[in-house]
């Protein structure tokens, strides 16, 4: 119907139906501006209806894909915004359509299938829903964001899961290092009117205070290895001091063992090749060459040829004998 309004000598007849369809059209256009479309691929459909949905919702074309309307206008925006997503082998299919409601349900039934198939997919997902189990080192999200995936995947073949079903699967399969935590949220607060986000927050909440003791623990065993490591080093240090000292010893004991070596006691000449032998490899641990400190003249350690006793006796020796000579 149209409304009546003077012009000069004449009446002007304002069409109704054609304004609020130019309203109409500059909303949905200035949305369509606004509003990303998502595109749909072979794998991704229960993402793309989800998001296809608040897409024209927030067009305010969602009504003209869940019925017919009766709008011919709103009703090819509608489809206009669905063939905008699809691969291009479907827009011809698409186009052809009568109506919006007809292009949605032709795309759910090409990558969902027929009442058979839909009952196979529920199946097959719902085997995979009791089967889910967090994976190693999956966190909170991660294990959320995944359950939540499987669960509109069901949800969108027409099978219901409740939130309380979903939030006791997850409270069954959390952590062993969570389950205290788990077990305070069974006994505490109602699981049959708790939301899957308010679970989650509540499970985040455990997991950052674990990752915080787990750093702090990490950060104490770096502490006390670089402490270990100096403490490790000032022993080294001190056990080279010891050594030293364990050769000065030694040393010292067999420069005044030389008449004892010379009295021919078989036995005593074995213990200090003995007692050599474990010099050498006394020596060889510490560091030390195995001949370093032995005597070239008589063979004994704690002095070199040019400090021998040995060596200025017999010296003196063949001075008393050639002296007699000379006279």
């Amino acid at each position: 119907m149209g409304t009546p309004q003077k012009a000069g000598d004449g009446l002007k007849m304002i069409d109704d139906d054609s304004t609020s369809r130019s309203v109409t059209a500059e909303r949905v256009v200035a949305h369509t501006n606004s509003v990303e479309l998502p595109l749909l691929t072979k794998g991704n459909y229960h993402e793309w209806a989800l998001v296809m949905q608040v897409s024209l919702e927030a067009m305010e074309l969602w009504d003209a894909v869940e019925a017919v309307c009766k709008e011919r206008a709103k009703d090819r925006w509608a489809l206009a915004a669905i063939l905008r997503t699809v691969p291009s082998e479907m827009k011809v299919g698409l186009a052809v359509k009568k109506t919006a409601k007809e292009a949605w349900d032709a795309v759910k039934s090409m990558r969902v299938g027929n009442d058979r198939v839909k009952a196979a997919n529920v199946q097959r997902l719902m085997k995979e829903f009791e089967n889910v189990a967090f994976r190693d080192g999956e966190s909170i999200d991660d294990f959320a964001m995944r359950i939540n995936r499987l669960v509109s995947s069901i949800r969108e073949l027409g099978e219901k899961v409740e939130d309380s079903r979903v939030v006791k699967k997850i409270l069954r399969v959390i952590p062993k290092k969570w389950k205290h935590v788990a077990v305070s949220i069974e006994m505490l607060l109602d699981l049959n009117i708790m939301s899957i986000e308010e679970l989650v927050g509540r499970l985040r909440v455990a997991e950052d205070a674990d990752n915080d003791e787990v750093k702090e623990a990490a950060e104490e065993v770096a502490g006390r290895l670089y402490l270990t490591e100096e403490q490790w080093e000032a022993r080294r240090r001190q056990r080279n001091k010891e050594r030293a000292r364990g050769g000065d010893a030694r040393r010292g004991n067999s420069g005044g063992g030389d008449g004892r070596r010379g009295s021919g006691n078989k036995g005593g000449g074995d213990s200090d090749e003995r007692s050599d032998a474990d010099d050498d490899a006394s020596s060889m641990i510490s560091g030390w060459s195995r001949h370093r400190g032995r005597c070239f003249e008589c063979g004994e350690r704690g002095h070199i040829a040019g400090h021998c006793r040995e060596k200025k006796k017999k010296a003196l020796m063949a001075d008393a004998i050639e002296e007699p000579t000379l006279l």
